[in-house]
């Protein structure tokens, strides 16, 4: 029988959003508009991932989320980073 512990487990996951606007022709896209980048950062004990947005090449309409950087523990729900990364980015529209 396995034993349970008296003291609280604590499971914890933290969401970071950040938006930047970047000025028309940075080095990043080379447009000669703006473009808004968005990163979605979610710290688990396993590592970071990161997941971002930009409206490069239509401004104003934002492209679907991408994964940028998923540490192996977590790759397995990349869909589910993917998707938490959407709904968060419908509540800043």
């Amino acid at each position: 029988m396995a034993s349970i512990s008296s003291e609280p487990q604590l499971k914890e996951l933290r969401v970071r959003v950040s938006q930047e606007i970047l000025p028309p022709r940075h080095e990043l896209h080379g447009t000669p508009h703006p473009v808004v980048q968005r990163v979605f950062a979610f710290e688990f004990p396993q590592g970071v991932a990161e997941v971002d947005q930009t409206d490069y090449g239509h401004p104003g309409r934002f492209n679907p989320c991408h994964a940028r950087r998923i540490p192996a523990p977590l790759q397995a729900r990349t869909g589910q980073l993917l998707a938490a990364a959407e709904a968060l980015a419908a509540l800043l529209d």
